[in-house]
């Protein structure tokens, strides 16, 4: 094979340069999911208006009730003061600890509802009925005993924050609503915390999030941290933690078992060189081709790094075992070898793209890249330095030289010779791994996990936090999101409307155990427009309320409420459009439900699902969906996320392995030209798998919605074994000992390297990711070492049938 010349390796420079330029990072989860699933999109409606993207939730625990409040407040006023970094910290709720701008939202509730219930309040407050109302006020301050009624009355003498029964809720009252703030023992507490600046990048979320460690420390208690700053921070650091020990370790690995191998340091280090450009190569060629990279899809790099050193381990061997051949005649022999196991590894990796993960796809697609990269150069420049003096033909091909394509007979080459005792020996290994495996297997296969824990990172703070925040606040089950999206305030309040009634009957017919709707806070402009003349009848009579209020026994104090009502309903009356109220208050109670974009508005409720599961709840959960109003809204949450993708994975499981499974027997058949080498070649696979899964069953490994794509990465790349191996014992005319010399050793090597490159992964922080990279380490191992071990007796046994020459071991 003639070598291309090194000039062309220039052209490599300007997409590689390009690609650099464009490379960044991703950090978000959501974008290595399928897009078109309703409940993906959902979650990133979600991320993307809900879950505010500068809001830092911190957690206090502490033994006793007065040290968790005293320490929430004092963490919570020391943040305050740092307006550099946080805009504001609430650790009680806003109507407590600012009762004074709850009148901005009662308004507003008010100013909100059908013309006639603002109606019966202008009625009420008419001027000849004020002072029957104040009497009756002064009634209930003498006749009632409940501290929170008297604190009412006492600021509110007219009444108006007695709401219609069905807006009560969505106004809070103003002496509860510790719920989303406190366990109720009191003992652990929460303060939300909103960054005073945009936090776009993980490198600013890290850094914004180690000074809020240094001013929340508290001796004495435990301190938590979760919210988007803290997932991605922790997202960034576990990149960063997975390649520092993937791929430095898996290089690492890579010359350690080179060097026991061979003891050269030149090879070596030359070796580290090539894997460190292809590696930075394909990174950045992904940069042009993606523009962003996922940072679970990093994992692609310790991968890569296991494959490639095949293609230069193997040419080095053969380098080393037929020092009379020079580096055109070595590459000519070995070359068909490595395209043929480079082609299968190649298809393995891409054909992840049609397994339903974008994420999963990415990866596939950069150790593709990677791969025929590496196939490239380990073939025309791995050699060339490390033996100049062989770098042209000799002239004369040598007679013990096998074109890698002309098949060898027993009766033509000579009958393979093989030792009785290792012959009993496979025999035997192999019947006790087949029949291993199927006593294991026949009492269950591995189980399988269909929820979405394989997304979530592994000893996580950021989740323990918020798993202790369900437990603190009585949630037995994460509540699922329904979001409403619509291009104007009516048609989002309409849609709102149908779900409140279809939420209504499914809580009626025990499909859900409650649920929460913000359609008494959602704006209704058709009721604004209309209350607009009450509203400002009820801002003219200003003067009439305070005067008969001071002369009915009540202070000033007592207007303040009123005072900031009738501000309101003034503002709101003379709005030009749909009025929306602003104050502090308002906006951390809306930010939490509702959304606005430049072209859109966005609702949110929550769902409380029932505590059954199984087929039955699954019956209820589709029963719901199939009710839900279509186009515009979308039940979404953690736990519909994993069911949904993992029903994706597996529907799409025969797109990824038919393809995969024609694909390795079209290679086999090309590189074999002959049924009983394929037929080998596939008795490795089958028997590789079947090890597998009894490991899988043995140590209790689940399958889930990433590992499940170990499939065909095992099939595609631990073929390439059987491949390389039945070629060199064609091209050795049977030799087992000189076969074993020439690519046993580097398939040792080899498989080495790759189930490094993959068992690397096995100490991933994002576990979807850890499992898939023990499978694959378990599987190509089996694959290698069956390959390297049985397959060539298997081949020889079948091979020499009857003309086999049997010689006995001393």
């Amino acid at each position: 094979m003639k070598h291309p010349g090194r000039w062309l390796w220039l052209f490599l420079l300007v997409p590689i340069a390009f690609g650099l330029a464009r490379l960044r990072f991703d950090v978000e989860v959501f974008n290595l999911l399928p897009g078109d699933l309703p409940v993906v999109q959902g979650l990133k409606l979600y991320q993307e208006h809900f879950a505010n993207a500068r809001e830092l939730i911190i957690t206090v625990r502490a033994s006793e009730l007065e040290q968790a409040e005293n320490t929430a407040r004092t963490i919570a006023e020391r943040l305050r003061e740092r307006t550099n970094l946080v805009v504001s910290a609430t650790w009680e709720p806003p109507w407590l600890e600012h009762p004074g701008q709850a009148g901005e939202l009662l308004a507003y509730l008010w100013f909100n509802q059908p013309p006639p219930v603002l109606q019966q309040l202008t009625n009420r407050l008419a001027a000849s009925k004020l002072a029957e109302v104040l009497s009756a006020t002064h009634e209930q301050l003498t006749t009632t005993l409940a501290p929170d009624e008297i604190g009412r009355l006492q600021y509110d003498p007219y009444g108006l924050t007695r709401l219609p029964d069905e807006v009560a809720g969505a106004a809070p009252s103003l002496g509860q609503g510790q719920e989303a703030f406190s366990s109720p023992d009191g003992k652990f507490r929460i303060i939300y915390v909103k960054a005073a600046r945009d936090l776009p990048t993980y490198r600013e979320c890290a850094e914004w999030l180690k000074e809020i460690h240094g001013i929340t420390a508290s001796p004495g208690v435990s301190v938590g941290y979760t919210g988007r700053p803290a997932f991605v921070a922790e997202v960034a650091g576990g990149m960063q933690h997975d390649i520092q020990i993937s791929v430095g370790g898996t290089a690492l690995i890579i010359a350690v078992l080179f060097w026991i191998a061979h003891r050269r340091i030149k090879p070596m280090l030359w070796l580290l060189t090539l894997l460190a450009l292809i590696l930075g190569s394909t990174l950045a060629l992904g940069g042009l081709i993606f523009g962003a990279i996922n940072v679970v899809s990093m994992g692609f790099a310790a991968i890569l790094l296991g494959l490639a050193v095949d293609y230069a381990v193997v040419h080095y061997q053969e380098a080393l075992a037929h020092p009379d051949l020079s580096i055109p005649e070595i590459r000519g022999a070995i070359a068909p070898s490595i395209f043929w196991a480079a082609v299968t590894t190649i298809s393995a990796f891409l054909v992840l793209n049609f397994g339903g993960l974008p994420g999963l796809g990415q990866l596939g697609s950069l150790v593709g890249l990677g791969v025929a990269l590496a196939a490239l150069i380990m073939i025309f420049e791995f050699l060339p330095p490390l033996f100049p003096d062989r770098r042209r033909p000799n002239g004369v091909k040598n007679k013990s030289s096998v074109s890698p394509d002309q098949p060898s007979t027993p009766h033509s080459r000579g009958s393979p010779k093989v030792g009785v005792v290792k012959v009993r020996m496979v025999v035997v290994t192999s019947t006790v791994l087949v029949l291993g495996a199927v006593f294991v297997l026949v009492r269950g296969f591995p189980a399988v996990d269909p929820t979405a824990n394989a997304l979530r990172p592994r000893n996580s703070p950021a989740y323990a936090a918020m798993d202790e925040i369900k437990k603190q606040l009585n949630q037995n089950r994460e509540p699922f999101w329904v979001i409403v999206a619509g291009d104007t305030e009516s048609e989002v309040g309409k849609k709102l409307d149908q779900l409140q009634a279809v939420l209504g009957r499914a809580e009626s017919n025990d499909l859900v155990a409650g649920f929460t709707l913000p359609a008494a806070l959602w704006p209704r402009p058709e009721y604004q427009a209309s209350n607009r003349v009450a509203a400002l009848q009820l801002v003219s009579e200003r003067d009439l309320f305070k005067t008969v209020a001071l002369t009915n026994g009540f202070n000033e104090r007592a207007l303040g409420l009123l005072e900031q009502m009738l501000d309101t309903w003034d503002r709101a009356a003379k709005a030009p459009g749909v009025f929306w109220p602003s104050n502090e208050l308002v906006q951390w109670i809306f930010e939490k439900v509702t959304a606005r974009s430049t072209n859109q508005f966005f609702a949110m409720g929550l769902i409380n699902p029932l505590t059954v599961t199984g087929p039955e709840g699954e019956r209820r959960l589709a029963a719901l969906q199939a009710d839900l109003p279509r186009g515009g809204v979308w039940l979404s949450g953690w736990e519909l996320l994993g069911s949904a993708i993992f029903s994706r994975v597996k529907s799409n499981m025969w797109f990824v392995l038919s393809p995969m499974l024609g694909l390795v027997l079209i290679s086999l058949l090309l590189a074999f030209r002959r049924a009983l080498e394929v037929l080998l070649s596939l008795a490795v696979l089958v028997l590789s798998a079947l090890c597998l899964l009894m490991i899988m069953r043995l140590f209790g490994w689940s399958w889930n919605l990433l590992n499940l794509m170990a499939l065909p990465l095992i099939l595609g790349t631990g073929v390439d074994y059987s491949i390389f191996m039945q070629l060199a014992l064609r091209r050795h005319n049977g030799d087992l000992p000189l076969a074993y010399q020439s690519v046993g050793r580097a398939l040792l090597l080899c498989g080495g390297t790759a189930c490094a490159g993959f068992g690397s992964l096995a100490f991933s922080t994002n576990a979807g990711m850890g499992s898939l990279g023990r499978i694959c380490a378990v599987g190509i191992g089996f694959n290698m070492i069956i390959s390297i071990f049985l397959l060539p007796i298997w081949w020889a046994l079948f091979q020499g049938k009857g003309g086999r020459r049997l010689t006995r071991e001393r």
